[in-house]
């Protein structure tokens, strides 16, 4: 798998960009391409509020203890209060406009109302949570100006898993399952996240229908059980979040800069930080450091608080692996 590195020099101020830390061969810190260093990223978006999306679908992810997200025409909803219990258990609520209508029909001006409106209605009516993502509907991508201006990323349905990095975060692909596709079956599903797992990328399916709502492209509530049996089976290489944080985890990752404050000998003072809003981008990236020599173990806190951590060998190398949030404050690796 390729890493992104960040080698610290003896001056102890010195800083080296995310961005250009792949060109260097020794490091000291190792910024996870996904979250927990899994090899790849699957996200399940669930589009149209479908009728058995919210009855039949999100109990099913609510047993494996996986979130999705929910992309929803504001103006066709008729259940926001089980959209709010969906959110408060950890689902993304998101846009598909206010009409769910064709975007290549409507002039700029037609379009601003579509994007601002319908986030403007979903975080009046989602307590709690922030619209930060959006989906076009029929997959007619926006106006990219206007769109960016309220969300941090649009997904679109080119039908192909994306790379580590999107090349373009206001039209990331997904692949529609269901009746209308080749996605129907459990192998089907679980082929396309061991290409994920294969290239390091991003798979995120696109869901409408469930069973028999009548709704499009319906997708058979037994495939999705069976298929979240498997990803249970292999948690060790999948990391599944909902669309909006893999953005901001992408985006964090891509933009992050550590910075060693002091090095002693039974401790190490360090700060992780981005460029990016503090208001949305608060999601914890995972970072390993190899440990000094003479350390057998160690602990770790950030501002007084207790990070989770795990510190495991590789080869005769002794690494302490952690979750933090960036710009949250300077952080202390201790000796134990």
């Amino acid at each position: 798998m390729k890493k992104f590195y960040i080698l610290i020099l003896l001056s102890v101020f010195n800083v080296i960009s995310c961005k250009s830390i792949e060109k260097i061969n020794s490091a000291q810190y190792e910024i996870a391409t996904w979250r927990g260093f899994k090899s790849a990223a699957i996200s399940y978006t669930f589009d149209d509020n479908c009728s058995n999306q919210l009855s039949v679908a999100i109990p099913i992810f609510n047993d494996f203890g996986i979130k999705t997200t929910m992309f929803v025409p504001s103006s066709w909803i008729k259940d926001w209060t089980g959209l709010q219990s969906a959110a408060d258990n950890g689902h993304e609520i998101a846009s598909h406009t206010v009409n769910h209508i064709n975007l290549r029909n409507l002039t700029n001006d037609q379009q601003l109302p579509e994007f601002q409106n319908s986030q403007k209605d979903i975080n009046a009516q989602i307590k709690g949570h922030s619209c930060i993502t959006i989906a076009y509907p029929y997959c007619v991508k926006g106006n990219d100006s206007l769109c960016s201006t309220f969300y941090i990323a649009a997904r679109g349905c080119q039908g192909y898993i994306e790379s580590k990095t999107p090349a373009d975060f206001m039209n990331i692909s997904s692949m529609v399952t269901g009746t209308m596709s080749k996605i129907q079956t459990t192998q089907n599903f679980n082929d396309k996240v061991e290409k994920a797992d294969s290239i390091n990328g991003w798979c995120v399916f696109l869901i409408h229908g469930i069973d028999n709502d009548g709704s499009y492209s319906p997708t058979q509530s037994i495939v999705l059980k069976s298929h979240l049996e498997y990803m249970k089976q292999h948690n060790e290489k999948f990391w599944i979040a909902t669309f909006g944080d893999v953005v901001r985890y992408v985006k964090e990752r891509n933009d992050a800069i550590i910075q060693e404050i002091s090095i002693k000998n039974t401790s190490i003072s360090l700060k992780v930080t981005v460029k990016l809003d503090n208001s949305v981008y608060n999601y914890p990236l995972t970072i390993r450091r190899i440990l000094p020599k003479t350390w057998k173990s160690a602990t770790i806190v950030q501002n007084g608080k207790k990070l989770i951590h795990q510190v495991s060998t590789k080869a005769t190398s002794k690494f302490i692996t952690f979750d933090v949030v960036p710009n949250n404050g300077n952080i202390t690796i201790s000796k134990q």
